[in-house]
């Protein structure tokens, strides 16, 4: 029977603890990429090589021994998210706008005397963006195969779970016992299971959008000895920000579903993280202008609070209001562990400017979930999932280089990063390259103690995505959208020597 406002008010208190955590958003967390003040920016994130500025805290700690002086830095930026979405042959356009800080930081140096082998002490803290989660994406197209709600029904077709109408009503609080209740799915008194939909043959809209980022809060220190080696480590404490709502309108513009105009699912997802990890790098000098870097992080452990709902809303024809129902309020605690990350460069100073490369290598396969809960059920999803993360993803190689030119007190500078997929082969989505690809450019003002820079920074992915999964093959595939993004970046950097 449908109900007009539906609250699983009545389900045990167990359920708000459900566990739903994916290898997707292992994968959201496992490849930051450090973006900092505009000079680093600008020249492809390779000042970790170059050392003297305080993004480097966040990548290879031994660059702040290159500090003579105490330095402060601010980088406010503009973010442009511009998307592209094609889903069942048709192509939509979305965009966001954002402001956000992509750097804050000081360095302090205290130098020992010109006679010295070391230069002294020099200490850093930084606050450093490290992704960017911004984004909207609206895609729309008629599925003439399947619907959401054929997932809902694999779901309450499985008479070892659902045995009655109240294990319906129950078992699956967050989406297919929501829809039963609507009347979406209904079960006849010999146990068959149906669908409002007639299994496909709806016209899907989605609306997706994405906000939050990773910030990271770093302190270093470093040392230079006898003008040849920098040394120095630091400690980063990353902090998750991240909110996803996902709206799908499916309607019945052909009349194919008995009864049903249209029906909304609503999902919210809001992650709040904050953990650790240890970062330590060296910057060999072997002769005047080369500079060699070595840096390496640790595996990250992030402590992180999820908590998520789902609203849903039925419209019948026979109806003269619509159906609604909605979740109970969910939440979880577990514990993400991040990938390693080793990263090697090379680089010139001359006296008309500087070039430098870096190679970066992390595994994305190595990072896994660790939920608090002690019961053999989250023990058993938390090798489950996993053992997903092991078999899709490995390592991802991502390759950066930077070039600027000096004419004092002005620089130019240009910069490309690289950024292989993080798939492996066997699970590599077909038909669309994930690798990501950064070009930036920007100017710069160098005086005796005020500087500023401007950078210009886009980068172009693609990703794919599948909105729900079926093992009824007579119903596959799930149509999948291709997401395309551009986003564009402008920062500003503002910084004062003493």
């Amino acid at each position: 029977m449908r109900k007009l406002i539906l609250l699983f008010c009545s389900i045990p208190a167990f359920t708000a603890a459900l566990l739903a955590q994916t290898d997707v958003d292992a994968l959201r967390y496992a490849t930051p990429d450090v973006q900092g003040t505009a000079r680093n920016m600008a020249l492809g994130n390779t000042m970790g090589t170059i050392g003297a500025d305080i993004t480097s805290i966040s990548s290879n700690p031994a660059g702040i021994a290159k500090y003579s002086s105490t330095e402060f830095v601010l980088t406010p930026a503009i973010s442009i998210a511009k998307s592209s979405s094609s889903f069942l042959g048709n192509t939509t356009k979305d965009s966001k706008v954002k402001f956000q800080l992509t750097n804050f930081g000081i360095a302090i140096s205290k130098n020992n005397k010109s006679n010295a082998k070391w230069n002294g002490i020099k200490f850093g803290f930084a606050l450093n963006r490290l992704a960017n989660f911004n984004s909207n994406y609206y895609f729309t197209g008629y599925n003439d195969k399947n619907s959401l709600l054929n997932a809902y029904y694999e779901k309450l077709n499985d008479r070892n779970i659902i045995t009655d109408s109240t294990t319906a009503a129950s078992k699956y609080p967050f989406d297919a016992s929501i829809a039963y209740q609507l009347g979406l799915i209904t079960i006849d008194s010999l146990g068959n299971t149906y669908t409002a939909t007639n299994n496909g043959n709806m016209q899907q809209e989605f609306h997706i959008q994405k906000s939050g980022g990773i910030n990271e809060m770093a302190l270093g220190v470093g040392s230079m000895y006898n003008n040849k080696l920098m040394l120095g480590a630091s400690v980063g404490i990353p902090i998750v920000n991240y909110t996803e709502r996902i709206r799908l309108e499916e309607k019945d513009v052909r009349d194919s579903a008995y009864d049903l105009n249209s029906f909304i699912n609503e999902t919210y997802l809001k992650t709040r993280g904050v953990g650790f990890n240890l970062k330590v790098g060296i910057i060999g000098m072997p002769i005047d202008g080369l500079r060699l870097s070595l840096a390496v992080q640790t595996p990250g452990i992030l402590f992180m609070r999820d908590a998520y709902n789902t609203h849903m809303e039925a419209n019948y024809q026979s109806a003269s209001v619509v159906y609604t129902g909605d979740s109970p309020d969910g939440a979880s605690k577990y514990k993400y562990v991040q990938p390693w990350k080793v990263t090697m460069g090379a680089g010139y100073i001359h006296k008309y400017g500087l070039l430098a490369i870096e190679y970066e290598l992390s595994d994305a396969g190595s990072s896994k979930f660790k939920f608090d809960a002690a019961d053999g059920n989250s023990s058993a999803y938390e090798n489950y999932i996993n053992n997903q993360i092991r078999q899709k993803y490995g390592l991802f190689h991502t390759i950066k280089a930077g070039v600027e030119f000096k004419y004092d007190p002005i620089r130019i500078r240009g910069g490309i990063q690289y950024r292989t997929s993080p798939f492996k082969s066997n699970y590599a989505p077909s038909g669309i390259n994930t690798a990501i690809l950064t070009y930036s450019a920007g100017i710069g003002y160098r005086g005796k103690h005020f500087f500023a820079d401007v950078a210009y920074v886009q980068t172009n992915s693609k990703e794919m995505y599948v909105p729900y999964q079926l093992n009824t093959a007579a119903w596959n595939p799930v149509p999948a959208a291709t997401l395309s993004t551009k986003n564009p970046l402008v920062v500003l950097s503002i910084g004062y020597k003493l």
